[in-house]
């Protein structure tokens, strides 16, 4: 998988967990979207809360790639801190130049997703597109196409928080939730997830609040 977030300094942030940003990219391929259903594409990300548990962390990898910086929406402002705009510190950098890409290998997680009325689309639109996908699939990059089948299947449960819980039930694992879902509970750790995008530019548009826990089963345990 390749789970990456902004490069900070030049060096690529490696990150726990998927993000809204490449859901929304891998179930847009699936459904067919093409890069410029821009409404679309910002629509589903927009509509869409993640929770995520973690049955296998896998191994980081880092590769060595060339990119080119000169394309337009590697240029030119990125995050917005307070007043001020931050520009990518290789702005006026063109052409080819070399790049570590990280890489998460040998991982296992399964990905809760609770849709909000304004999707484009359904979750049993969305499971059958990943069943039979319009396109490739990737996870991340083009270089990660996934193991197995992605599709899964609808839950029954009262919040996305209880939906998470009881995958991590059956399949013990550290659990990941949007900040704004979860109860707190003792244990609990915040983190930010650099997970959403402007799909018009294709530039970060920002971070969401998880907090980290570990599954029911192993907190019984304890």
């Amino acid at each position: 998988m390749a789970l990456q977030g902004p490069r900070i300094d030049r060096e690529p942030q490696s990150l726990p967990i998927p993000t809204r940003s490449l859901l929304t990219g891998l179930f847009g391929s699936a459904l067919g979207y093409t890069r410029s259903d821009h409404t679309k594409l910002q629509a589903l990300q927009d509509n869409m809360r993640v929770g995520i548990v973690v049955h296998r962390d896998g191994v980081e990898i880092i590769d060595y790639q060339i990119a080119d910086l000169g394309k337009p929406y590697m240029r030119g402002p990125m995050w917005s801190s307070g007043m001020s705009i931050a520009e990518r510190e290789g702005s006026e950098t063109e052409g080819l130049r070399p790049q570590h890409r990280p890489y998460r290998a040998d991982a296992d997680m399964t990905a809760v997703i609770e849709l909000g009325s304004g999707s484009p689309a359904n979750a049993e639109q969305i499971i059958a597109a990943l069943d039979k996908p319009a396109r490739p699939l990737f996870i991340g990059r083009s270089s990660c196409p996934p193991a197995c089948k992605l599709a899964g299947r609808l839950l029954d449960a009262p919040s996305l928080e209880k939906a998470t819980a009881a995958v991590a039930r059956d399949h013990p694992g550290t659990i990941y939730l949007p900040a704004a879902v979860a109860t707190p509970a003792w244990g609990d750790m915040p983190l930010s997830i650099p997970g959403c995008r402007d799909w018009v530019t294709y530039r970060h548009a920002g971070t969401d609040p998880y907090i980290a826990r570990p599954s029911p089963s192993s907190s019984s345990q304890a």
